[in-house]
């Protein structure tokens, strides 16, 4: 999931603590309800340490039932090889992440082998068995 939409960084503030919008707030929640209506409910939401990312998942985590957990390897500017060290001890669990573009968008493509963008609180669903993954729905927002 990429995270909903934040304000414009106040002059001179860093990026690092932009909030959600009121609008931002809106999306994460809708987007919360339509992953429950899906039946989904990950183990974990694992979140980048930036503001709104940690907002969004903090809003999709307690519509869920379920923990957040911060990691660096989520944060702006990570690698494919970050998203998956990030990922590694929570192997063979089902997750939601909650990243930043481009990289959510370049990751889950890379994973999928299909063009995945992701607007604010657009969320994609990734199977992945054994060294295998399959794209299996995305929701963007309304």
């Amino acid at each position: 999931m990429r995270h909903a939409t934040a304000e414009e960084a106040a002059g001179g503030g860093s990026d690092a603590t932009r909030r959600l919008s009121e609008k931002g707030k809106r999306e994460a929640q809708e987007a919360a309800d339509a992953i429950g209506k899906r039946g989904v409910r990950p183990a974990i939401v694992l979140t980048s340490p930036r503001l709104r990312a940690r907002e969004t998942a903090e809003i999709v985590a307690k519509t869920l039932g379920v923990p957040v957990e911060i990691r660096e390897g989520l944060n702006c500017g990570a690698t494919a090889a970050s998203y998956l060290d990030a990922l590694r001890p929570d192997e063979g669990r089902d997750l939601l992440l909650v990243a930043h573009n481009p990289e959510i968008s370049a990751f889950a493509s890379a994973l999928s082998r299909q063009a995945v963008s992701f607007r604010p609180s657009t969320v994609c669903c990734i199977e992945i068995t054994g060294d295998s993954a399959s794209l299996e729905w995305v929701r963007h927002p309304a």
